[in-house]
């Protein structure tokens, strides 16, 4: 069959992985330069930046098998219960699929089912055409942007599920420069991570700092740029400045987290050979994308 994917987060690149292997002619769309979504990883010369997700945990048997062999291919090693990128968490994606079944910087934005067979249009008025399956893996409130017929009760499923943001500010030099540790004493940072130290970097300083919640979530209308100056204004009124020497790039993840998740594995629409999987069926993490698109993908 021929199979369209929109999303190559974890969840699209999984589904690619389960589905080629049965002989389907597969195309995944990605609307940013690559794979990864969450799990992605910023390129600093020929340093690696994990600005979404760093590391992540496994409890479910058959996730922590997937982890061990990504540690076997050295992609991951593991400390305790925790997986750690070897060489930027985006290659956990990346090794999932063959590049060129991936179209990236397309952004679909109308999918038809018509005559049996799915067709796409992306923002640039190009069309892809005779998909005998559509699978989405992009976040609950996108797929309702889409200009698609979806019935009324996947709406309603959908609709329900909210999200949180955050916004991200990565710092970055190439000499070793310490982090401010005020930094660390507010609550405005969610998280924040030491990312040279995970990679053992020598005169490479990286640091991704996570706000909050609230604040991104209050906030997630403005650009990354007016988030950024919001950001360094707060800290400066508690007498915080980041070193001028620092990088500072900002990112805006607004669909970050689901807030709340579908108590299923995955949607299946067979009248449309319609799927839909992601982080907010069951659960609300990686573990959960990955369970959900293995389902998904034993459907098909």
């Amino acid at each position: 069959m021929n199979i369209a994917i929109i999303g190559a987060g974890f969840s699209g690149c999984l589904l690619y992985n389960k589905l080629i292997k049965e002989n389907h002619k597969i195309t995944i769309f990605e609307k940013s330069r690559g794979t990864g979504g969450r799990l992605s990883t910023k390129y600093i010369n020929d340093k690696f930046c994990d600005h979404g997700t760093p590391y992540f945990e496994a409890k479910n048997q058959i996730f922590i098998d997937f982890c061990n062999k990504l540690v076997k291919q050295k992609i991951l090693k593991k400390y305790k219960t925790v997986y750690i990128p070897t060489n930027g968490i985006n290659k956990v994606c990346s090794s999932l699929i063959d590049k060129k079944d991936l179209k990236t910087k397309v952004k679909i934005t109308t999918c038809k089912y018509e005559n049996e067979k799915w067709t796409l249009i992306d923002n640039q008025n190009n069309v892809y055409k005779d998909f005998d399956i559509l699978l989405i893996t992009i976040p609950a409130v996108q797929i309702l942007e889409l200009n698609i017929n979806l019935n009324e009760k996947i709406k309603q499923e959908l609709s329900s599920i909210k999200y949180d943001s955050i916004f991200t500010l990565i710092l970055h030099k190439q000499k070793n420069l310490p982090l401010h540790k005020g930094l660390k004493n507010i609550n405005l940072f969610k998280k924040i991570i030491d990312n040279s130290k995970k990679y053992n970097y020598d005169n490479f300083s990286s640091f991704v700092l996570h706000t909050n919640e609230y604040f991104s979530t209050k906030h997630n209308e403005k650009t990354k740029e007016e988030l950024e100056k919001k950001v360094i204004k707060k800290l400066k009124k508690l007498n915080i400045e980041i070193d001028k020497d620092f990088i500072i790039l900002p990112h805006l993840w607004k669909y970050a987290f689901a807030k709340n998740h579908l108590k299923k594995d995955f949607i299946f629409d067979k009248k449309q050979f319609l799927g839909i999987c992601g982080d907010y069926f069951y659960s609300k993490n990686i573990e959960a994308s990955f369970l959900s698109s293995t389902k998904l993908a034993g459907n098909i």
